[in-house]
């Protein structure tokens, strides 16, 4: 049980950094590896504790979308994380736009909300691949 959580920190911690420089004008964090590992703790009591309540309250909605709906809370959980812990930012931002030749993308903005969905879904991808990567 206590390899199984020391890996669950492990993977947070590496996801936090990793999404943090993937999506730097996205996620900030001050303080620097004390931050991390606290976001990572966090993280880890907030999946362990809150989150099946939340998955619980959430059933009915994930029944009917057959699990699509599996982001909300996700995206709950990173909020408690930001919200727990004041070195961890999430920034609106823009997207600057993408033009080639056959794929015109225009800019966005990205509102708070926009950026909490967005290093939601980077933050997720990494931590499952990280997990996949590195399961017995």
């Amino acid at each position: 049980m206590l390899r199984l959580l020391l890996r669950s920190i492990a993977i947070n911690l590496a996801s936090i950094y990793i999404a943090a420089q993937v999506l730097s004008s996205i996620i900030s964090y001050v303080g620097g590896t004390q931050t991390l590992l606290l976001a990572a703790l966090t993280l880890a009591a907030v999946n362990l504790f809150v989150r099946p309540v939340i998955n619980l309250l959430l059933l009915p909605i994930h029944l009917v979308t057959l699990g699509l709906f599996r982001w909300v809370s996700n995206l709950v959980t990173l909020y408690l994380v930001t919200w727990l812990v004041p070195g961890i930012q999430i920034h609106a931002f823009t997207f600057p736009g993408l033009n080639l030749r056959y794929l015109i993308i225009p800019p966005l903005h990205f509102s708070a909300f926009g950026a909490f969905m967005v290093a939601t879904l980077i933050l997720t991808l990494i931590f499952h691949f990280l997990y996949w990567l590195l399961q017995d």
